[in-house]
């Protein structure tokens, strides 16, 4: 009975030493599993909560209006001219939205002549506003350029012809106007150089597509043309809706040979859009794309000739300006079609805020 009994005792003994292995072999699993169920979700997990830009509200404009100009200046955005078609009303006003302290200022002089769809570009303490519709939407040939220091307007020499809905910027001291509609209301494809040393203008090889409503952006000395349209604003549609030509082109100008390369185009036709720049990338937003009006954004990557989706604009808009100021790009007024109202002219100031090297965005609201 005895040695029976220790070797009842000792089978017992083994049955529980082997529970515990068993045990310990199962917990052992569990934490592996959880661990590699942690480490694999981690990073979707973070790519969906900080791994894109934000947006936020700033201080509404003083003036609802579409079809503006608006330049950067010293971390304080000019906004200049513009309409508001349900008032029938053109403007030639000059308003300063500080934004460091997300404050307007309406003091600035204003412009000599009503002016909208034109283009506004800064260059040494002086915003030049080149072209754009006058009244009746004639195009003008006029520049004007406002003094900072001494906030005072005054004309410089004429462009060599009228256009509206043109694009403009500088590079390396010279002032480069692109596209647009003419006295007849026909896109041209033409570019125009004006040196402000000088006074004087000159043309550069045309751009391989007629087009207005269009927008450009400059990067590394680089002239990049986006979108537009070639139907509308008086030129025969031939039954074809004005929307169904918008462009998601993407034309590069090269200034120092003069030359023209068609890059990656957007990943959306649009229109009557806004665009800019930040970090060496460019970003446009809205528009009138060709099915509707449109909230979306893309990012464009020079080097790489890569567009990628960035997150919608909060309302959709046309006929807006885009001005980035160092981590954020500020998306300034428009216009919406109300089915009661109509075409309403919009005082919205909606803030890109960029997400950092880091992943991380960052607001001032």
């Amino acid at each position: 009975m005895h040695k029976c009994n220790s070797v009842d005792g000792f089978l017992t003994n083994f049955q529980n030493i082997k529970f515990i292995l068993v045990l310990m072999f199962l917990s052992i699993s569990i934490i592996y599993v959880v661990e590699v169920l942690s480490i694999s979700m981690t990073p979707a997990l973070a790519s969906s909560s900080i791994n894109s830009s934000i947006w936020t509200e700033g201080e509404k404009m003083p003036t609802p209006r579409t079809e503006l100009m608006a330049e950067v200046v010293n971390d304080k955005i000019y906004v200049i001219g513009g309409v508001d078609y349900s008032k029938n009303t053109q403007f030639n006003k000059v308003e300063v939205y500080d934004t460091t302290k997300n404050e307007w200022n309406k003091s600035a002089t204003p412009m000599p002549q009503r002016i909208d769809h034109g283009a506004a570009v800064a260059y040494n303490g002086k915003i030049y506003v080149p072209g754009g519709f006058a009244k009746g939407k004639v195009p003008t040939d006029k520049l004007f350029i406002y003094d900072l220091k001494t906030n005072k307007w005054h004309e410089g020499k004429s462009l060599l012809s009228p256009r509206g809905a043109l694009t403009a910027q500088f590079i390396n001291g010279t002032l480069y106007i692109i596209g647009g509609v003419n006295s007849s209301q026909v896109p041209v494809n033409s570019m125009e150089a004006y040196d402000p040393k000088t006074d004087t203008w000159t043309t550069k090889k045309p751009m391989p597509t007629a087009r207005h409503h269009l927008e450009s952006v400059v990067i590394d000395g680089k002239l990049y043309v986006l979108g537009g349209r070639i139907l509308g604003d008086g030129v025969a549609s031939e039954d074809m809706r004005e929307s169904l030509t918008d462009f998601n082109r993407n034309e590069m100008y090269d200034p120092q040979t003069d030359t023209w390369t068609v890059k990656g185009p957007m990943l959306e036709k649009r229109s009557g859009f806004a665009a800019t720049s930040a970090n060496g990338q460019i970003y446009v937003f809205g528009g009138e794309g060709v099915e509707d009006n449109l909230a979306s954004v893309e990012k464009y990557d020079p080097v790489t000739n890569m567009w990628i989706h960035e997150p919608s604009m909060p309302s959709v808009r046309i006929g807006l300006e885009a001005v980035g100021v160092n981590d954020k790009i500020y998306v300034m007024g428009g216009q919406i079609f109300s089915p009661k109202s109509g075409l309403v002219a919009l005082d919205t100031n909606e803030i890109f805020n960029l997400k950092n090297n880091n992943g991380s965005s960052h607001s001032n609201k």
